[in-house]
């Protein structure tokens, strides 16, 4: 009879016995012997835990998978800034930075008409203007129309790309507010540089002397900055501050019927946005009398410059929130 080989655990044997073979035959079938390995591997790992490598994945041998792997955030000065700068800003307060663009639409529409005829945000004026030009009136001052339908166009170009600008860097990404403000200031300080140097002339133009057409570089660049006010307003969702308009704004604040309530934000907004757009053309005036045409200038260029180093510390939004589609 065919000897049965010796158990690999001592003294337990195989539960199940080796059929006879037929003569002749030296060697278990292999069926037989899988099954003999596999029993002795049960009987040698019955009281043995089997372990695990961990993978790449996991993490003290636990087997839950991990997608985003073994990734730490960096805190790397230049990653910090980098989202800092890409972070949404919050648009509580924002109310504040609208209402001192108010009083800077004052600031250059008052110069902007006391100098040279036509104004530079309110396109209302111009579109008047422009309409009177089709019948050739006023007499004087000469190619009004043709100024007020300049300082009209580049508006509405600003518009199209500042709202273009925001949507393509994300509406109100830090960033994306520090570069638009900085582009409205670097146009008010070449204003300022061009009436102090005298290439624009600094003294009010006479209405009966020849139009100077070195006039509409001023109106051209204050008209493209006004556009970058009024978008920002809607891209902070604000429409109760329009910055550069007050016929509407007027009409919103004596149309609300929380007009007289004791808490009214809008109210309070419309309120400001206009006292300080009233004030902000005073100021133009008193200081084109007193100390000239650049100064008003200056003053709304100062005041941008300050807005756009307010959104580098303005604070940020919340981690989950995406930016707003405009």
């Amino acid at each position: 009879m065919h000897q049965q080989p010796p158990s690999p655990s001592g003294d337990i044997k195989p539960l199940t016995p080796t059929p006879t073979l037929p003569r002749g035959t030296t060697e278990n079938p292999p069926v037989l012997q899988n099954d003999l390995t596999a029993i002795n591997f049960r009987l040698e790992h019955a009281n043995s835990e089997t372990r695990y490598t961990p993978g790449v994945w996991s993490s003290g041998g636990s087997t839950a998978v991990s997608l985003s792997g073994n990734q730490t955030e960096d805190n790397t000065v230049l990653s910090t800034l980098s989202r800092h700068f890409r972070a949404n800003i919050r648009t509580a307060h924002a109310d504040i930075i609208l209402i001192i663009c108010s009083f800077v639409g004052g600031l250059v529409d008052g110069l902007s008409f006391n100098a040279w005829g036509s104004f530079s945000s309110m396109q209302t004026g111009n579109t008047v203007f422009l309409a009177l030009g089709a019948s050739g009136q006023p007499a004087y001052p000469a190619y009004l129309w043709a100024k007020s339908l300049i300082a009209l166009t580049v508006f509405l170009l600003s518009n199209i790309f500042f709202i273009n600008f925001h949507r393509y860097l994300g509406p109100r990404r830090r960033s994306t507010l520090i570069l638009s403000f900085s582009i409205q200031t670097s146009a008010l300080l070449a204003t300022a540089i061009l009436i102090q140097l005298r290439v624009i002339t600094p003294k009010p133009e006479d209405p009966r002397a020849p139009i100077e057409w070195t006039q509409i570089l001023p109106i051209s660049l204050l008209a493209f900055q006004a556009g970058g006010q009024i978008c920002a307003s809607r891209i902070l969702a604000l429409d109760e501050i329009p910055t550069v308009v007050v016929t509407t704004l007027l009409c919103d604040l004596l149309v609300d019927p929380r007009l007289t309530a004791k808490s009214n934000p809008r109210r309070n907004r419309r309120a400001g946005a206009f006292l300080a757009l009233f004030l902000g053309a005073m100021t133009a005036g008193g200081l084109s009398k007193t100390t000239g045409m650049a100064s008003s200038i200056w003053l709304a260029m100062g005041l941008k410059l300050g807005i756009t180093l307010a959104w580098v510390i303005w604070r940020r939004e919340g981690r989950n929130k995406s930016d707003s589609e405009v």
